[in-house]
C-alpha cells in the first residue's frame, strides 16, 4: 500500500499515506513513551491491514473495540477503513446490557477489547444470538483471540479497498441522551469533507500538537484528531483524563491546543501543579459543553499567567450525526457574544425551523437543522428514527436556538428536554444561568419531572460549594429574577453530578435517579 488511493477519491486513510509520503520523518502521533513519524505510522498502517486481511476482514466488515484510548486504536481506525471496512468503537462506561444492545445492532465479526473491560464483554455476549469473536489486548478468557495473532501475518494477500466515497468507514452510537443509544453511519465523503470545512476555520497549523484525551467512541474525539492529522500536525495521546498527568505532557511536549470542558478545565486550573507550569506553548483551547458558570474567563486568565500570553478559545458546537464542527465561536468573537455557540462553518447549511419546517424569523427560537455532505448517512438498523431525522430534507439536531441580527447562534435548550409546566414552556438553560449566579451555587441542573396538576414540574439538581442547603432560599433567588412558572418547585443537593466521558452532565442518569427515588 504504497500510494494513495486512485480514482482521484481521496479516503480517510489516503491521510495517512499522503503524510507518508510527504512528511516522512514528522511525529504524526506520541504515545506513551513512543513517537511515531508518519513513515512508521503508515508502514504500521500497512501491516496491520495485512493482518486484518489474513483473519477475513474485507469491504463492509465491522469490528467493535470496547477499550480506551490507544496507538493501536487509532492504527486500527485507519487499517480498517484503508479494507473498506468499518470500526464500531463502544462507550467503554456501557453495562453489559447496553453492550449486548449495540453489538446485536452493529453485528461486528470481532469484537477487541481492553484488559479491563473483559468481564462485561464476556458478559454482553453470553445471550447473544450473533456473537463476535472477542479479541484481547490484555487479560484472558475462554476461546478468545490474542491481538498479536489478530493484528499480524496476511503478507501478500489480495487485500479489499473501499469502492465508494459514500462507504461506511465508522459507526459511532449516540450518547443516550433521548433514549437507546442509535448507531450512526459516517461516510468516508462526511469525514474528509467535515475535516475540509473545519480545519481552516480552527486555524489548525502543521506545528500543532494537540493534547488528545476525549474518547475515541465519540465524534469530538475522532474528529479534532483527524483535522489536525490532515493538516499534517501532531497528536499527543492519553487513554483517560487526569488533570496532574495532563499538565505533565502538556509541558513536556509542548502542547498548542487543549480541549476542555467545564469539568476538565476545573480539574486543570485547580491542581497543585499548575501553579508552577510553563503553559506558554497553548494558543488555543477547544472549549465544549453548556455551562453557565464563569470558569471558562477565570480558565483563560489562569492560562495566561502561566505563559500562554496569546491563548485563545475556541466554542464549537456539533453532534454525533453531523460531528463536532457545526458551528464555531473563534476568540474574540466568543468574548463579544460569550452564550453564543457562533456561526455555521463553511460548508454547513445551518436553519431554524418550527414544527411546520418553516424558517423562523431573526430572534425567535426554532430548531438547529443542518444541510452539508458531511452528515451522517444514517442510523443502522433503523430507517424509521433515519427518515424522522431528515425530515425535509435536513438533519434535524433535536436543539433550540435563536440567531441574533449578527448571525450568531445560541442554544437555548435540547428539544426534548425543555420543561413543559401549566402549559408554559421552561427552558432548562435559562434557570440554570440564574441559580449558577446564587454564591453558593456551584453547578446545577434543571429536568422536568411528573405532574400530576401542572403536567411536569421543574426540578432543580444543585451542587454547592459551601454546604449550603436553604431550598427556599434558591427559589426566592430564583423568583426574583424569573417568572413563576419557571422557578423550581422542587431542589434537591448533591455532592455531585453525573456526568459523560466528555463532561457533559448526564441528564437522563439525573432523571432516572429522581424517578427511582435515589436522590434525597
Amino acid at each position: 500500500m504504497d500510494r494513495i488511493s486512485e480514482a482521484g477519491t481521496f479516503f480517510v486513510h489516503d491521510i495517512f499515506l499522503a503524510n507518508a509520503r510527504s512528511a516522512p520523518d514528522k511525529v504524526g502521533l506520541i504515545w506513551r513513551d513512543r513517537s511515531y513519524t508518519w513513515r512508521e505510522l503508515g508502514e504500521r498502517l500497512d501491516a496491520l491491514a495485512a493482518g486484518l486481511t489474513a483473519r477475513g476482514i474485507v469491504r463492509g466488515s465491522r469490528v467493535a473495540v470496547l477499550d480506551r484510548n490507544s496507538d493501536d486504536l487509532v492504527l486500527l481506525h485507519y487499517a480498517l477503513a484503508s479494507l473498506g471496512a468499518v470500526l464500531c468503537p463502544l462507550n467503554a462506561w456501557l453495562r453489559a446490557p447496553e453492550i449486548a444492545a449495540i453489538l446485536a445492532n452493529a453485528r461486528p465479526a470481532y469484537l477487541v477489547v481492553g484488559e479491563e473491560f473483559v468481564a462485561s464483554a464476556a458478559a454482553a455476549v453470553s445471550g447473544l444470538e450473533f456473537r463476535p469473536v472477542i479479541v484481547l489486548r490484555g487479560g484472558s478468557l475462554d476461546g478468545a483471540m490474542a491481538w498479536s495473532a489478530f493484528s499480524s501475518g496476511g503478507a501478500g494477500l489480495a487485500r479489499s479497498a473501499p469502492e465508494s466515497w459514500d462507504d461506511t468507514h465508522l459507526i459511532l452510537h449516540t450518547s443516550g441522551t433521548t433514549g437507546m443509544p442509535k448507531g450512526v453511519a459516517l461516510s468516508h465523503r462526511r469525514t474528509v469533507a467535515d475535516g475540509l470545512f473545519a480545519a481552516p476555520s480552527f486555524g489548525v497549523r502543521r506545528t500543532d500538537r494537540y493534547y488528545c484525551y476525549t474518547p475515541l467512541f465519540h465524534t469530538g474525539g475522532w474528529d479534532w484528531l483527524k483535522m489536525f492529522f490532515m493538516q499534517q500536525g501532531s497528536v499527543v495521546l492519553v487513554d483517560r483524563f487526569d488533570a496532574g498527568d495532563a499538565i505533565r505532557a502538556i509541558v513536556e511536549h509542548r502542547c498548542t491546543v487543549v480541549p476542555c470542558f467545564p469539568i476538565t478545565l476545573r480539574g486543570l486550573i485547580e491542581h497543585a501543579d499548575f501553579d508552577g507550569a510553563d503553559m506558554s506553548a497553548v494558543r488555543m483551547i477547544g472549549y465544549g459543553g453548556q455551562d453557565p458558570s464563569d470558569i471558562l474567563d477565570i480558565g483563560l486568565r489562569r492560562f495566561r499567567e502561566r505563559g500562554a500570553a496569546h491563548v485563545s478559545v475556541l466554542l464549537p458546537y456539533g453532534m454525533t450525526e453531523c460531528g463536532p464542527f457545526i458551528t464555531i465561536a473563534q476568540g474574540h468573537e466568543a468574548l463579544k457574544h460569550p452564550a453564543s455557540v457562533g456561526t455555521s462553518v463553511p460548508g454547513i447549511e445551518v436553519a431554524l425551523l418550527d414544527d411546520d419546517l418553516s424558517e423562523t424569523p431573526r430572534g425567535e427560537i426554532g430548531e438547529v437543522c443542518i444541510r452539508s455532505p458531511a452528515l451522517m448517512t444514517g442510523y443502522i438498523g433503523n430507517a424509521e428514527a433515519t427518515e424522522e431525522v431528515f425530515a425535509g430534507g435536513w438533519l434535524h439536531t433535536g436543539d433550540l436556538a435563536r440567531q441574533n441580527e449578527d448571525g450568531f447562534y445560541t442554544i437555548v435548550d435540547r428539544k426534548k428536554d425543555m420543561v413543559r409546566t401549566g402549559g408554559e414552556n421552561v427552558f432548562a438553560k435559562e434557570v440554570e444561568e440564574i441559580l449558577v449566579q446564587h454564591p453558593s451555587v456551584k453547578e446545577c441542573a434543571v429536568v422536568g419531572q411528573p405532574d400530576d396538576v401542572y403536567g411536569e414540574m421543574v426540578v432543580a439538581v444543585v451542587v454547592t460549594a459551601d454546604g449550603f442547603r436553604d431550598d427556599a432560599a434558591l427559589k426566592a433567588h430564583t423568583r426574583a429574577r424569573l417568572a413563576g412558572f419557571k422557578t423550581p418547585k422542587r431542589v434537591v443537593f448533591v455532592d455531585e453530578l453525573p456526568h459523560t466521558p466528555v463532561g457533559k452532565i448526564a441528564k437522563a442518569e439525573l432523571r432516572k435517579m429522581l424517578a427511582a427515588g435515589t436522590m434525597a
